[in-house]
């Protein structure tokens, strides 16, 4: 299954198709003949869960993410964190590229659940170098963390790895502590697999 996007319209449908493997098409606005593929859209945390769902104290605010890196160019298209029971207020999601805001998002409490994986699709898809970045989301009661989750055990994807967590004040700004727990902040990424002109599609 193949179709051409614009890069608008990318999130909801290369969540419906990436997963099973298969190339989404986004036409670059610089470049009319030039088609970009990306494949095998991955979360980092798949399986693993947190330690606990009541997790500890984070009155005052603080803003909890997950250092991750990219090995090569790629998109991503949603964001996600797990809320802790008890938690309260409005959660942005927010994505750094060193103490850059790149892209963001707020979900309506109305939208969560009690507790578990929030996630919210970008409006549009969010282009990454290979580079090192950041993901974050900011608490305001609880928050779930499995403390020294990362000590020497990276998460290892198809294209990206996430080495560490982090943790900082005030709300809103990338936070600057890193730190061996997890604070299950997350993005969903697919790697390029290879630019080419319309005519002659990816093998």
């Amino acid at each position: 299954m193949k179709r051409l996007l614009t890069a608008a319209a990318a999130a909801l449908t290369l969540a419906a198709c990436a997963d099973a493997g298969t190339p989404v098409e986004l036409r670059t606005p610089a470049g009319p003949n030039l088609t970009k593929y990306y494949y095998g859209a991955e979360w980092i945390f798949t399986t693993q869960t947190p330690a606990s769902t009541l997790g500890p104290d984070a009155t005052g605010g603080w803003e909890a993410g997950t250092r991750f890196t990219t090995s090569r160019e790629g998109i991503v298209t949603a964001l996600r964190f797990w809320k802790a029971v008890g938690e309260t207020g409005t959660h942005t999601i927010r994505l750094w590229s060193g103490s850059t805001q790149i892209a963001s998002k707020t979900i309506s409490p109305s939208s969560e659940t009690a507790s578990g994986w929030q996630t919210v699709y970008l409006d549009a898809a969010v282009t990454l170098a290979a580079g090192t970045y950041m993901v974050s989301v900011n608490t305001n009661t609880y928050q779930v963390k499995t403390f020294a989750y990362f000590d020497n055990n990276p998460i290892y994807r198809s294209y990206m790895t996430a080495d560490a967590g982090a943790y900082g004040q005030p709300t809103g700004s990338e936070p600057d502590t890193i730190s061996g727990s997890a604070f299950f902040v997350d993005v969903f990424f697919s790697g390029l697999r290879c630019d080419t002109n319309v005519t002659s599609p990816c093998p």
